[in-house]
């Protein structure tokens, strides 16, 4: 096979382009790799900032506004849309107390890697703070739907929490139905403004929106380093023992 079979050359994209295509026609050298698991290291995640966020009010990055998206392993900031490629998803719950909510006076944080089994208040489908409340009142701990991406640095975790879960529900529907594995094609994630009223005034945050490029096929080289990717990370879920490194930190920062 030539190296032009080799080159991954994907259509132009008006925005931040995070596909992996150096992964194409490259072997990956594991000497002394061998034994180290996915459940041994801890992903970085791709976070939507938004106005409340850390990152925004630290003089560390000046580029961190709300409304763009945050590599927390680089400490890098990208501009939407993304063009990424995923390959795996999973769910996970996680109560976080704010100072500012009244009703979560008392409460401890609450994790869930597998959206079943709280680390403090156990069973997540009975637990009082994962039911809503009067009035549509959102409850305390919050179901995310989670889709690991691999990068151009290796795989990196996008959540779709509170504002944008129902975005992620409707991309899961899209997939479920079709023949084609989830990395089969690229993924646009766009970001929106909304506008809220909490307590009386209005707050601007934003969400995050999925789009499959169905029309693009990424090639087989790059669909194996998905799958192996996505084999990982499905045993060390299984097991319990998928980490990210924001799953103990408020990751979506929306007032309530």
């Amino acid at each position: 096979m030539t190296n032009e079979l080799q080159v991954w050359k994907p259509s132009p994209f008006d925005g931040t382009d995070l596909l992996p295509v150096d992964l194409v026609g490259q072997e990956v050298d594991t000497t002394g790799r061998e034994n180290i698991e996915a459940s041994d290291y801890i992903l970085p995640s791709i976070k939507l900032l938004q106005g409340m966020s850390e990152e925004c009010n630290s003089e560390d990055n000046p580029e961190a506004r709300p409304g763009r998206l945050y590599h927390t392993g680089l400490r890098e900031v990208f501009e939407a849309p993304l063009r990424v490629l995923l390959c795996a998803h999973t769910k996970s719950r996680a109560l976080f107390p704010r100072d500012d909510e009244p009703s979560h006076a008392n409460l401890e944080r609450c994790v869930s890697r597998d959206a079943v089994t709280g680390d403090v208040y156990g069973d997540c489908a009975s637990c009082e703070y994962s039911q809503w409340g009067e009035n549509r009142r959102p409850p305390a701990c919050s179901e995310s739907q989670n889709f690991t991406a691999l990068t151009p640095w290796g795989p990196a975790i996008i959540r779709f929490a509170r504002t944008s879960f129902m975005a992620a529900r409707e991309f899961i529907s899209t997939w479920a139905m079709s023949p084609k594995t989830l990395w089969a094609h690229p993924t646009q994630i766009n970001v929106r403004s909304d506008t809220k009223n909490v307590r009386g005034k209005n707050v601007t945050f934003f969400k995050l929106e999925l789009k499959w490029l169905v029309k693009e096929t990424v090639p087989p080289s790059a669909q194996a380093a998905a799958k192996q990717v996505n084999s990982q990370i499905s045993a060390a879920h299984g097991q319990g023992r998928f980490k990210s490194d924001d799953d103990t930190t408020d990751f979506d920062n929306v007032p309530l």
